[in-house]
């Protein structure tokens, strides 16, 4: 079978995933979820059992609910409502997290460690096992034999923890091994970025005082900043600015010098107690130019790191992965071209870009000893953090919901009658969904959409017109070739509910609309009545024609 044969049926090899962290366990889990092939090996022999990552995101939350993961998470990390930041001994001001546009409209604190077994459990439930003590210490790129322009794979050499050699051949390779990614190393890729000079302590810890459970707190001083985070029941990540600046490879800071820290930066009265660890780390700001070299690529740490203002590190590299999988995943089974793979970094490097900007400009603000700075912050923050666009702007960054791929080439708006557009994350909105039933009569449900999306296939939503009947004939028999990657749902607003209503216009506009929500529910195609004609032509770009009907 040559090369072109094999990727038009189902390339039979194998994603080679080298990290086991959330970002390639996440990976591990989406092209599994989909059938496609795969090995996933970390050089670690066990997990790491620290907390490192404590933040998950709202769109995160939204992602993995889809997914059957949220509910645990939920049931057992804790959530913060507030962002209370203080300065010269007052609040300065409160991010009210109340305003991020989801159902999960708080952040969500969960040991990176509880995220990785979650993960874990989930890679066992669809017969995925992680090669520990694995390493990736070579590969070379194959060329490809097809004239379509699909790559032709990779060969890589796979040791164990015994010193044993594996060569393997894998349709492609997912780096999510970190921030020394061998496969980046072994490429030569620019990780293009800087360090930052001053050292920063980290711990977790309990501790005793006036500080809520739901609440994030920040404060500035003088000496830079101190971020104390609520895990519950009083344990707490502590974050801080070094005074003393110790290089990286001193000893872990201890508890008398965490409270010395705590003392100088809070006017609040804190009581540090029972440490569980510590350590001290420098800040790093980097990211690859380029997610994809070939058949090879990045996401995670692999292919961005920078400050952990914002809480967004872990979830970024989740998203980089929801993104490429189902777009990796229709390739190698046939059911899209190969250009689709195009739009990852098209996408992810706007988005990665953003986040690296925004998290350097907030620690140079709140890592500053400058006292003009302080005065500047301790006048503005109060007045800025009073107005409803700044809280609906960093609820939206922080979150993440306000991402959107609007600019990218998979992205098409026609005549669009609402606010939605093409490339943005789909609202979680309360629809009324119409349904058939055995004899064919259609029978409403009220559902809401995240409920009703598959993150397995494109759903295409289409608003107006009656409900009551079946779409017209013309439109099942334009659309029929592409149910084996699409299903219809009809929706309208949730009835008797005028807050919703006011909503879903706002989003859809009034009358007939067409909107394709793509596996990762960001939206690839929105368009008015008149749009299906251009809905054709998007669905022809982008996938090849199937007659397996799965609605």
């Amino acid at each position: 079978m040559n090369e072109q044969n094999k990727r038009v049926t189902g390339d039979p090899r194998p994603v080679l995933i080298v990290g086991a962290g959330p970002t390639g366990m996440t990976a591990a889990m989406e092209l599994s979820r989909f059938g496609v092939p795969i090995r996933i090996v970390d050089k670690l022999l066990t997990p790491s059992t620290t907390t490192r990552a404590l933040a998950v995101q709202a769109r995160t939350l939204e992602l993995f609910e889809q997914r059957g993961l949220s509910q645990e998470m939920l049931q057992i990390g804790n959530r913060a409502t507030t962002t209370t930041i203080y300065g010269n001994g007052k609040c300065l001001g409160k991010v009210h997290l109340e305003e991020i546009e989801s159902r999960y409209n708080y952040i969500l604190l969960l040991s990176q460690s509880e995220t990785e077994r979650i993960l874990q459990e989930q890679l066992v439930q669809q017969g995925v096992s992680i090669e520990r003590g694995v390493e990736m210490i070579a590969f070379t790129q194959l060329e490809s034999v097809s004239p379509s322009g699909i790559s032709g794979g990779v060969k890589a050499v796979l040791r164990n923890q015994k010193g044993g050699l594996e060569e393997l051949e894998a349709a492609y390779l997912f780096s999510a091994d970190g921030a020394h990614s061998t496969a980046r190393h072994l490429l030569g890729l620019s990780f293009a970025g800087k360090s930052r000079d001053h050292s920063y302590a980290l711990a977790d810890l309990y501790l005793d005082g006036d500080l809520p459970d739901d609440q994030l707190s920040i404060f500035l001083s003088e000496h830079g900043f101190l971020g104390v985070f609520p895990m519950g029941d009083r344990h707490f990540r502590f974050i801080a600015t070094d005074p003393e600046n110790h290089p990286k490879t001193d000893s872990e800071p201890t508890l008398a010098e965490l409270q010395q820290i705590c003392d100088a930066d809070s006017h609040i009265p804190l009581q540090l107690r029972d440490l569980t660890w510590s350590s001290r780390f420098r800040i790093n700001s980097r990211m690859l130019h380029t997610l994809r070299e070939g058949d090879v690529f990045f996401g995670g740490d692999a292919a961005h790191i920078h400050s952990p203002a914002g809480g967004q590190g872990m979830n970024t590299g989740i998203q980089d992965t929801i993104n490429v999988s189902w777009k990796l995943a229709l390739v190698l089974q046939g059911k899209a071209v190969p250009n689709l793979l195009d739009t990852y970094d098209e996408e992810r490097l706007p988005v990665i870009r953003s986040v690296v900007t925004k998290t350097e400009t907030a620690t140079d603000a709140f890592n500053s000893d400058n006292a003009i700075v302080h005065q500047l912050i301790a006048r503005i923050a109060p007045v800025l953090l009073n107005t409803h666009f700044v809280q609906q702007l960093s609820t939206g960054l922080i979150s993440e919901v306000a991402s959107n791929y609007r600019s990218s080439s998979l992205s098409q708006t026609y005549h669009a009658r609402g606010d939605l557009r093409a490339g943005d994350r789909m609202p979680d909105l309360d629809v009324l969904v119409w349904n058939r039933d055995a004899l064919g009569d259609a029978q409403p449900c009220e559902s809401h959409l995240y409920e009703i999306l598959d993150p397995s296939l494109c759903t295409l939503l289409i608003t107006g017109g009656d409900m009551t009947t079946d779409l017209p004939l013309t439109w099942e028999e334009q659309l029929s070739p592409w149910y084996g990657v699409l299903k219809t749902h009809q929706i309208a607003p949730t009835p008797n509910q005028p807050a919703v209503k006011v909503r879903f216009d706002k989003s859809f506009g009034n009358g007939q609309s067409f909107l394709l929500v793509r596996p990762d529910s960001y939206l690839g195609f929105v368009g008015g009545q008149d749009a299906l004609p251009e809905l054709i032509k998007w669905l022809k770009k982008w996938f090849p024609s199937t007659t397996n009907r799965s609605n």
